[in-house]
């Protein structure tokens, strides 16, 4: 009897010169057991000649270099990569990771047994040492603040072995039906970077599909391996991205709700930084917060869009699988606390593996 060929996955990696991180992150992907894979490298207006150092250190015809002719970020470097994609999965990761041998089939065998998932997030771990996680999935919270579950704790706590709901992936990598995007774009190259993988998983939920973390897959992630997470740039791209986000995703009620909680705590962050004496920080947030003013306009068509084209459930759908209520000192950690993971809701649990 002759074997079902698995679908295609196409592994889409963007880069930014850094060779050294692109061949640990290639030859991590050229080792996965998944059969049926094409590699997609989109670089991002590298000044080092990517496509020179592919045609030299492989062989390997499943491997294709497209680039583009000017850096747009993250966003605008995975989007235009993902045009050259044909498989029904798109593996999307950063350079600065490693994904072992059977994640992409763990990931893949998942979403083939439930055809409403359509993004999968693996257990991503520390790549300066893998025993500490970097992410194991984002939840909303009721302050519209996520809760970055499973940071700095150790991934061989039981707890982190479970299948769940999640409302966000981590950007370093995951798994999305190719068709889930066609629904509801990649991303917005407005954002850039920041909060940009949290604004598409937003809409993968709004077009009525799920998002599954799957323990048995990891991905090792070189944390700031491109870029200091401290940089001023980045928080500001963190706050307007989150409005931006808000502003789109929300129903009315729900974006009012929202942006009136995140802006009393950062106007709470802002004072803060202003005692530290970190004016540059501080004004990342007005800062955020000028730039839609100058551009509601194209924020509200791209509102319009969004609501009239993607949604087909709720918010309270999207709150009932993805949304859990931290104590309140998870919320310190903005000044130096440290918190540990509370116990997810059996909500949250996906039944059909954790069990």
């Amino acid at each position: 009897m002759e074997k079902v060929k698995k679908p295609l996955v196409s592994v889409l990696i963007l880069t930014y010169n850094r060779t050294d991180l692109l061949k640990m992150c290639l030859d991590s992907a050229l080792k996965s057991n998944y059969p049926n894979l094409e590699f997609i490298i989109s670089d991002n207006e590298s000044s080092d000649d990517i496509k020179g150092f592919i045609k030299k250190n492989y062989s390997d015809d499943r491997i294709k270099v497209v680039r583009l002719k000017k850096n747009k970020g993250l966003t605008g470097g995975f989007n235009f990569g993902f045009k050259f994609c044909k498989g029904k999965y798109v593996m999307l990761l950063c350079n600065d990771t490693k994904i072992d041998r059977k994640g992409i089939s763990e990931m893949v065998k998942l979403t083939e047994a439930d055809p409403q998932i359509g993004m999968v997030a693996p257990l991503v771990t520390q790549m300066r040492d893998p025993t500490y996680i970097h992410s194991a999935g984002s939840f909303l919270t009721n302050t519209g603040i996520l809760y970055h579950y499973g940071v700095y704790q150790n991934k061989k706590n039981s707890k982190y072995k479970k299948y769940f709901y999640i409302f966000s992936s981590t950007g370093a990598g995951f798994l999305v039906r190719r068709e889930t995007i066609f629904k509801t774009d990649l991303y917005s190259e407005d954002f850039f970077m920041a909060y940009d993988e949290s604004d598409l998983c937003h809409r993968v939920w709004l077009g009525g599909y799920t998002i599954v973390f799957c323990p048995k897959a990891e991905l090792q992630h070189y944390w700031s391996a491109t870029m200091d997470s401290n940089q001023p740039i980045l928080w500001y791209w963190n706050h307007r991205n989150i409005l931006s986000s808000f502003l789109v995703n929300f129903s009315t009620f729900n974006l009012l709700r929202f942006v009136f909680t995140i802006s009393m705590i950062w106007a709470f962050v802002f004072f803060h930084r202003l005692y530290k004496k970190k004016l540059r920080l501080a004004l990342t947030i007005p800062q955020a917060y000028w730039w839609h003013m100058l551009n509601f306009k194209k924020t509200m068509i791209r509102r319009a869009y969004v609501q009239k084209n993607v949604r087909k459930i709720s918010d309270s759908e999207i709150f009932e699988r993805a949304m859990i209520l931290p104590d309140f000192d998870y919320y310190l950690l903005y000044f130096g606390k440290k918190s540990k993971d509370i116990k997810l809701p059996k909500k949250i649990i996906y039944q059909r593996l954790s069990r």
